[in-house]
């Protein structure tokens, strides 16, 4: 082989190789693009989530509130419920008292119109 035919073909390979890295590079502009892409998307994910997961936590500390509320209003329902039940038996005893007096003095009443 003479120094010519080694400078063509070694020409042809320069030729080859550098359309190989053509290749390759054009591969890996794409495939940067791609990833570029996807970590966008990612991106938009995470802060769509984020957004979630802070409405989330809004919600769930105004439940939280509410459930408060609701508990101290129970309470202060039981606690009015007692003092209704007390006066209730405070009536009806005081209101028992007072129609035996009645009775007693109806039954006084009628063995004094008996007598007379």
């Amino acid at each position: 082989m003479t120094t010519e035919q080694h400078l063509q073909e070694l020409t042809v390979k320069q030729e080859r190789t550098q359309t190989q890295l053509d290749q390759l590079s054009s591969r890996v502009d794409e495939f940067v693009f791609h990833a570029q892409r996807l970590f966008n998307k990612m991106g938009e994910d995470v802060e769509i989530t984020k957004a979630r997961t802070d409405r989330l936590e809004a919600l769930m500390l105004k439940m939280d509130r509410n459930y408060e509320a609701q508990q101290s209003q129970l309470q202060e329902f039981q606690r009015q419920t007692q003092e209704f039940q007390r006066q209730t038996q405070e009536f009806q005893r005081t209101t028992g008292a007072a129609l035996e007096r009645i009775d007693r003095v109806l039954d006084y009443l009628l063995r004094q119109s008996g007598q007379n």
